[in-house]
């Protein structure tokens, strides 16, 4: 069945392709038009909807004094290229803290310091 044997090799052409393998990369860009980051809750970590402060998972207010709060975490757009390609990838916290250096809520909290700190660095 010549048409089952073509189907098969292209899926196993796919499924190479998607092995995961290591590049040297140069980071690009990064969107700056995106939020860099988003709210979870601090206790199990689901996002919270920016219009309801309650995570339904935990059934706790996350942003009320005394309960146990929300934190902030990275997620950066960013394209990144090999010697051959482009990518666009999603960055999320834990790359991003090693790429950063710090928290997304130390960076938030020095952005809102330094609003004009990403115009003079570009």
């Amino acid at each position: 069945n010549l048409h089952a044997t073509h189907t098969r090799k292209k899926h196993n052409k796919v499924m190479e392709e998607e092995k995961p393998q290591r590049l040297a990369c140069t980071i690009v860009a990064v969107d700056a038009t995106s939020d860099f980051s988003y709210m979870v809750c601090s206790v199990c970590e689901k996002p919270l909807p920016s219009f309801n402060d309650l995570c339904k998972f935990c059934r706790r207010n996350a942003f009320r004094a005394g309960s146990f709060g929300s934190k902030r975490l990275f997620r950066l757009l960013m394209s990144i290229a090999s010697d051959s390609k482009v990518f666009r990838v999603i960055c999320f916290d834990r790359a991003a803290k090693v790429l950063f250096g710090c928290s997304a809520e130390e960076f938030f909290d020095f952005a809102k310091l330094h609003p004009f700190s990403a115009a003079n660095a570009g």
